[in-house]
């Protein structure tokens, strides 16, 4: 432990600033006390804010409470300008999600497949009633949420003009149908009146939930391609049904508007648990790479990924065929990018046939001409089971309703959601929120290790640059006061030698002054070749 000298808190031997008054710790290290002035006034400023941030109380969970208070300051500091400038503003966002999954508490099932898969015809079987649009296709991809409420309504979301701009330019070359049925339902015209539309809610009775929810999410209305989300709630549901679990019917994986397949994955990355549908008549390449999808994105947890063989009844032979089909799932299904273990891939795998459980839950409440019709697929499916059953499965289909229903597989299916999920959910929940803390704090610690490292290395270097400039300064001074010495022994010399010369130029003058002699000319010319031999030798060196 270190004991700061300000104030005496004891603080961790990692620390560099106290966590109390953010007085530096490491004064011993440092030569320059300049350099951590700023920082430390900066650290100072940080706690100080930090004691102000308003914290959003988590009722339903103490733990998650904690967590939230923890992030939220960890998110105010990613917001202070020298840090936000320095970080990668990706963890911001990934911590504000965080922050969001803790108030609002939704506990998400998302339900995945590709198209045709049957996935909406299972979340209406598991719903008890017709609420989400079973023709779905390429053109029908608003996500859809499902959930328990008081009352019944209808929410509508819409793309604003950023996120729509994004919608179209990812288009694959695949999505010329969408384009087409863009264009036939003279879809642009409507553009400016829907996106970036303030969010709709209608309040609706519980019988029109279908017909009111078909402008938003059927091909055949124009507005329906400008809607990002649609939550449902539903007032009958059954009670152990909680408001925060909440049935999302997403857009496929394979959506060639690549915008919205991504939405699917944040939300396959984000769901609690994930039931991914496949048709139980194969398991082919398609089927195979939708699947190692979801496994790539729930890595950290592959037990909450749960796949459903739909469309059971069209097998020619149900029960044989299902046998075979199964343990082919398990062998494929199991290893290091799958379940872990075949255990697993037994326990998460099942089969269904919502369908023929849909029409024989509705079958009382049709019509005469509709129960005619639905006697048909009936009498297919049970024809498989007329050595057991005898001849009246052709005459009266009607009367083996909760035959079918029991082997349709919903209420097993509903079984295991209730006890593995539903009435588990806030343990379920709060173990997923510890993960995904654990995971922010884990990259949080990677950042500012990374951080010390590179602020260490910088401080280093800039005690070995003033060093080194210290050196070369003193050596700059040193032989500037060489070449200082230099030049005024330089100017002394040739003063005197300017000094000598005049003084030898006199002599000749006067001696040319004087009156002709022959002993005078002869010694001034020696004294002339005397003095000119001098100046040469001063200014030639000869």
């Amino acid at each position: 432990m270190v004991k700061c000298l300000k104030c005496g808190k004891d603080n961790r031997d990692s620390r560099y600033f106290c966590a109390k008054c953010g007085a530096f710790l490491r004064a011993d290290e440092v030569n320059e006390k300049g350099l951590v002035a700023l920082p430390e006034l900066k650290m100072m400023r940080i706690l100080e804010n930090l004691k102000e941030i308003p914290h959003s109380q988590i009722i339903w969970d103490s733990v998650v409470d904690n967590y939230v208070a923890n992030i939220e300051k960890y998110r105010a500091l990613y917001e202070i300008d020298d840090i936000k400038e320095n970080h990668n503003s990706e963890m911001a966002r990934e911590m504000e999600v965080f922050l969001n999954h803790c108030r609002t508490s939704e506990f998400q099932i998302a339900f995945v497949g590709t198209i045709k898969t049957g996935k909406s015809t299972l979340i209406n079987a598991l719903l008890g009633k017709n609420y989400a649009s079973m023709s779905v296709t390429p053109e029908t991809a608003a996500l859809t949420k499902f959930r328990s409420s008081e009352k019944d309504y209808i929410k509508v979301n819409f793309y604003n003009t950023k996120e729509w701009d994004k919608l179209w330019k990812s288009m694959s070359s695949g999505a010329d149908k969408f384009k087409e049925e863009y264009e036939k339902l003279h879809a642009d015209q409507q553009k400016d009146k829907w996106i970036g539309h303030d969010e709709i809610i209608q309040f609706v009775k519980n019988a029109d939930i279908e017909e009111k929810l078909k402008p938003w999410t059927s091909s055949q209305f124009p507005e329906h391609y400008f809607v990002k989300e649609v939550e449902v709630g539903i007032s009958n549901l059954p009670n152990e049904f909680p408001s925060q679990v909440v049935f999302v019917d997403t857009p496929g994986l394979s959506d060639p508007v690549a915008y919205r397949s991504e939405i699917t994955k944040k939300y396959i990355r984000r769901a609690n648990a994930v039931f991914v549908c496949v048709e139980a008549q194969k398991l082919q390449q398609a089927e195979l790479e939708t699947l190692l999808s979801v496994f790539s994105f729930s890595k950290h947890n592959k037990k909450k990924v749960h796949i459903i063989a739909t469309h059971w009844d069209t097998l020619n032979h149900p029960e044989e065929n299902w046998e075979e089909q199964r343990n082919y799932m398990y062998d494929q299904l199991t290893g290091k990018d799958c379940y872990d273990t075949r255990e697993m891939a037994e326990a998460n795998i099942t089969y269904s046939s919502a369908y023929i459980h849909n029409l024989c839950r509705d079958y009382p409440l049709l019509s005469q001409d509709a129960q005619d019709k639905a006697k048909i697929p009936m009498m297919k499916f049970l024809i498989n089971y007329i050595g057991i059953l005898g001849n009246d499965v052709l005459s009266k289909p009607e009367s083996f309703l909760d035959f079918m229903i029991e082997k349709a597989n919903i209420p097993s299916i509903y079984k295991l959601m209730q006890e593995r999920l539903i009435d588990n959910y806030r343990d379920v929940l709060s173990k997923d929120l510890a993960k995904e803390y654990q995971d922010i704090m884990h990259k949080l610690k990677t950042a500012v290790q990374e951080s010390r490292v590179i602020k260490k290395n910088l401080l280093y270097t800039a005690q070995s640059d003033l060093v080194e400039r210290r050196k070369q300064l003193s050596e700059h001074e040193k032989a500037c006061s060489e070449i200082r010495r230099c030049q005024e022994q330089l100017q002394a010399y040739i003063k005197n030698v300017d000094f000598r010369t005049k003084k030898n130029l006199s002599k000749i003058l006067a001696a040319m002054d004087a009156p002709p002699n022959p002993s005078y000319l002869k010694k001034g010319k020696k004294l002339y070749d005397e003095a000119l031999g001098k100046v040469k030798k001063v200014f030639w060196g000869k």
